[in-house]
């Protein structure tokens, strides 16, 4: 049995979030790419990274308004992107860049979705790769137990009142 991160002994980093605009494109693809730099090579050893021809693939799926920018001490440092319906809160994304990484603000973004995971009686969803242990374990010491796997990825789901 794992043990559960107790998220009332630790003192979670204050952040906040602001709606994403079209400005913060090259900052959110920055946040991407660094923050999913070694899962992406993990998946693709021997594949080279094009700038160019990623920033345009992301910028043609660019959505301001589905991405929230996380902000830490007054810096825009992450992004995250949650869709919310009656059936779960699925985390579509979230990332901090590595430079603030450690610091528990993905902590206490995970402890504010599962106090409302709690509060509404909604599961919360993700998928991760499965080459990202480090993540992997997170999910597990807040509470998400793993399910099906889809391609390289793992569905994780967070229970509530389980």
């Amino acid at each position: 049995m794992s043990e559960k991160l107790n998220m009332k002994n630790e003192k979670p980093a204050i952040f906040s979030l602001r709606q994403a605009t079209e400005n913060d494109l090259l900052f959110l693809f920055k946040v991407s790419t660094d923050a999913m730099k070694p899962v992406v090579e993990a998946l693709s050893p021997d594949k080279e990274f094009d700038n160019e021809s990623e920033l345009a693939a992301y910028k043609d799926k660019f959505n301001p308004e589905k991405v929230e920018v996380v902000q830490f001490e007054g810096k825009d440092v992450g992004r995250l992107r949650v869709v919310r319906s009656s059936e779960s809160i699925y985390i579509g994304g979230v990332q901090i860049l590595p430079a603030f990484q450690g610091n528990g603000i993905g902590g206490a973004i995970f402890k504010k979705l599962i106090e409302e995971s709690k509060t509404t009686n909604i599961p919360i969803a993700l998928e991760v790769h499965d080459v990202n242990k480090q993540a992997i374990n997170f999910y597990i010491k807040l509470g998400f137990v793993s399910g099906e796997k889809v391609g390289n990825k793992i569905v994780m789901r967070y229970m509530p009142n389980a």
